[in-house]
C-alpha cells in the first residue's frame, strides 16, 4: 500500500510544558496493544513507555478555533512502535494506552475521529516559577489522586541529535487499533523540541486504576528519566488506515 502523505489538517494547538516519565518495561507487557501492521521499537535494547503530561492551548479543528474547550490538560500513557515501509525504511510512532482529559465532548471527539482510547476525568495543574520551575498535573474521579510533579533546571535547554531524549520526543505518527483487524495512522507535525533536565519528581499514579492490571507494575518503578518539554505548535492529519 503506498504511504499516504499530505493529508487535511484536522487539528492544531500549542502543547506546553510537557512532562515526560519513560520507564523501561517488559516487552511482553505490550504485546497485545501493538497494532497490526506494526512492532515494538526499542531504545539500546530498551522497551519504553512513558507518561506524558501537558497543556493543550489555542486549540482548532479544520482551523476553526475548538467550540468552549481550547485550552485544556492531557495526561497520556503511550509506548513506541515502528512499521516497515514498501520502499524498505522505517517509520516510527506512538500508540496510545489511553489519553486522559477533563471533557466528556473532547474524549468523544478524539475516539470517534481517530479510534483512541480517550476518557474524561477531573484534573487541574499548578505551576509556579522561581529559581525553578514546578510543575504539577493531577487527574482522579471525584479526587486529584493521581499526580505527577517535577521541578526543572531553567538553564541548559538542551537539542541533542542522539540519545534517549530525543529517541521519546521525535515521532511523528500515531497508530491505533479501532480493532482486530484495523490500523489507523495518522501524522503529527511539529519542530524538534529542547529538553531541560528534571532536578526532582515525585509520580504517585494508580497505574492499574487507570490503564488496567497489566500496567499495574509501573506503580512499583522508578523511570529511568524524567525531563521536560516547553513545547511548540503542532498539527494532526487526517487518518488513514493501512494494510499489514
Amino acid at each position: 500500500m503506498k504511504q499516504p502523505r499530505n493529508r487535511p489538517v484536522f487539528l492544531s494547538a500549542t502543547w506546553q510544558n510537557i512532562l515526560f516519565a519513560n520507564y523501561s518495561i517488559d516487552p511482553q507487557v505490550l504485546m497485545p496493544f501493538v497494532p497490526e501492521g506494526t512492532t515494538l521499537d526499542f531504545y539500546e535494547g530498551h522497551c519504553f513507555i512513558s507518561l506524558v503530561a501537558f497543556q493543550f492551548l489555542n486549540t482548532k479543528v479544520f482551523r476553526f478555533p475548538a467550540y468552549t474547550w481550547r485550552n485544556f490538560d492531557e495526561i497520556n500513557l503511550r509506548f513506541y512502535v515502528k512499521r516497515h515501509l514498501s520502499n524498505g525504511r522505517e517509520q516510527t510512532g506512538v500508540v496510545f494506552v489511553k489519553e486522559i482529559v477533563p471533557s466528556r465532548f473532547i474524549a468523544w471527539v478524539a475516539r470517534t475521529l481517530y479510534k483512541e482510547n480517550y476518557i474524561a476525568m477531573d484534573m487541574d495543574h499548578e505551576f509556579t516559577r522561581d529559581q525553578a520551575l514546578k510543575l504539577t498535573y493531577r487527574c482522579g474521579t471525584g479526587k486529584l489522586s493521581n499526580q505527577l510533579s517535577a521541578v526543572v533546571s531553567l538553564d541548559g535547554e538542551t537539542t541533542n541529535e542522539e540519545g534517549l531524549k530525543p529517541y521519546i520526543t521525535e515521532h511523528y505518527w500515531g497508530y491505533s487499533s479501532p480493532n482486530l483487524n484495523t490500523t489507523v495512522e495518522y501524522e503529527v507535525k511539529h519542530p524538534r523540541w529542547p529538553v531541560n533536565q528534571v532536578v526532582d519528581h515525585s509520580i504517585d499514579f494508580d497505574f492499574e486504576s487507570l490503564y488496567g492490571t497489566p500496567f499495574k507494575l509501573l506503580s512499583e518503578m522508578q523511570p529511568m528519566s524524567v525531563f521536560y518539554c516547553r513545547g511548540f505548535d503542532i498539527t494532526v492529519h487526517l487518518g488513514s488506515r493501512i494494510l499489514p
